[in-house]
């Protein structure tokens, strides 16, 4: 793969991570939910710092990660999507953030599958990854707050 190319692959990443780190702060001003903040928050910064990630990336570090099997309890596949307004209510908004992340997991793992370069398998792995993390942590959360 040409260096250009690479290079316009990680900058859309970066804004991906980039809308993820606003909608997650945003999230966060507009609940009033202390534990939904401090989640919302949780996210902001692991999203930035995914972000960072990108923007300085090493990919022996990358090929050093971890990747751990991550459950899918796949609640957000029965779940519509919805609008996010000032107004919403604390489930509402975690629909949101799990149909968010379940598109950036697909996103990645969609790339990590169309490109033969190791190195950007490797990266769409990880980032992958990370995603199905943070929709684990979401639907759990629905699982035993909301729906119970």
């Amino acid at each position: 793969m040409d260096e250009k190319t690479f290079k316009e692959i990680i900058q859309f990443a970066i804004e991906r991570e980039i809308e993820a780190y606003h909608f997650y702060t945003e999230a966060t001003q507009n609940i009033k939910y202390s534990g939904g903040k401090e989640l919302f928050s949780s996210l902001a910064k692991e999203e930035e710092g995914h972000r960072k990630l990108l923007e300085n990336l090493n990919m022996e570090k990358i090929a050093q990660k971890r990747i751990e099997k991550v459950p899918d309890l796949h609640i957000s596949d029965y779940l519509v999507e919805v609008d996010l307004r000032p107004d919403l209510s604390y489930a509402d908004i975690l629909r949101i953030a799990m149909k968010r992340e379940e598109k950036s997991l697909k996103l990645y793992t969609d790339m990590k599958e169309s490109n033969t370069d190791e190195d950007l398998k490797k990266l769409f792995t990880f980032l992958a990854n990370e995603e199905a993390k943070h929709k684990l942590k979401i639907e759990k959360i629905y699982d035993d707050e909301i729906l119970k």
